[in-house]
């Protein structure tokens, strides 16, 4: 914790705002979402695997090569869910709890937002490898083989332009959200604001006049990774569900801002792109990532 409280900006306002949670009892918060990660990761597994070891039901069989497309459909829908639980029960829980409304409610946003890792991390598992045996249905192996050989790219190399590529979007995508961060504080990044407006300020970052939700762009990123790193139909349809999952939140959270700014934000959101810097503001962008920590 001491490395916590000396780096990162704005740990001592949000803990303000999570008096149940004193010095390192903070860090069962985080603790507990990463169990849920990977509760989500094993719900994953487990529903992959099922057609293996009940391969004497034809169902499960026939379902096989659907269950990992909709199982990511579901936990995308159940983070989401309690995410923006934050949102929809906020002026319920301040009228029941006060300011003590926040902490009620932040553990179950928090614990989305961990179960959205777990998505990209199953689409950046060979699902034809799970054990305990190959797969029972041959399309699941033809959706979770690579796709670039078809593209008439060599064997040899794909692999190669596969891990290049997805190392790269990954390593973007942790500067992005590392210089976020540090940026705007661990406060901002836990939305303190949405329970405690009167206490937000106006972020004035120029990577605000290059695109509006940066954090995002690196969930973005991570999506893009996790596409490359097996450029299956499995990573392609579950990296850009990630990528829909952070579209989805952006616009909830946009709702809230244009309530709360009004006009000024509606033409915010005009002039500056969400996600994608302009060719332009490339460089603005760059330079967002060599953010000093």
């Amino acid at each position: 914790m001491e490395w916590i409280e000396l780096h990162l900006k704005g740990i001592e306002k949000w803990q303000e705002k999570l008096p149940a949670y004193p010095g390192k009892k903070l860090a069962l918060l985080p603790l507990g979402a990463i169990i849920v990660a990977i509760l989500g990761y094993s719900f994953f597994i487990i529903l992959d695997i099922m057609p293996r070891v009940f391969d004497n039901i034809p169902l499960l069989v026939a379902l096989e090569p659907y269950l990992p497309i909709l199982g990511s459909v579901f936990i995308a829908w159940l983070a989401l869910w309690l995410v923006w639980g934050l949102w929809n029960k906020r002026d319920e829980m301040k009228e029941k709890y006060g300011e003590l409304a926040y902490q009620k409610m932040f553990p179950r946003g928090l614990s989305g937002i961990f179960l959205v890792f777990s998505i990209p991390i199953h689409a950046f598992t060979s699902i034809r490898s799970l054990p305990p045996s190959v797969p029972a249905n041959d399309l699941t192996i033809q959706w979770s083989r690579s796709l670039f050989p078809l593209l008439g790219v060599s064997p040899e190399i794909e692999i190669w332009i596969r891990v290049i590529l997805s190392g790269l979007f990954l390593l973007l995508a942790l500067l992005t959200v590392r210089s976020a961060i540090f940026t705007f504080g661990i406060d901002y990044m836990a939305v303190v604001y949405l329970y405690f407006p009167e206490e937000s300020e106006i972020q004035e970052h120029e990577i605000y006049s290059v695109i509006r939700h940066p954090t995002y762009l690196g969930g973005f990123l991570i999506g893009f990774s996790a596409i490359f790193f097996r450029f299956s139909v499995y990573s392609i349809f579950i990296g850009l569900l990630l990528c829909l999952v952070f579209r989805l939140q952006a616009w909830k959270e946009e709702k809230e801002l244009v309530e709360r700014f009004g006009e000024g934000y509606s033409e915010y959101q005009k002039n500056v792109p969400g996600f994608i810097p302009r060719p332009g503001r490339i460089r603005a962008y760059l330079k967002f990532l060599r953010k000093a920590v």
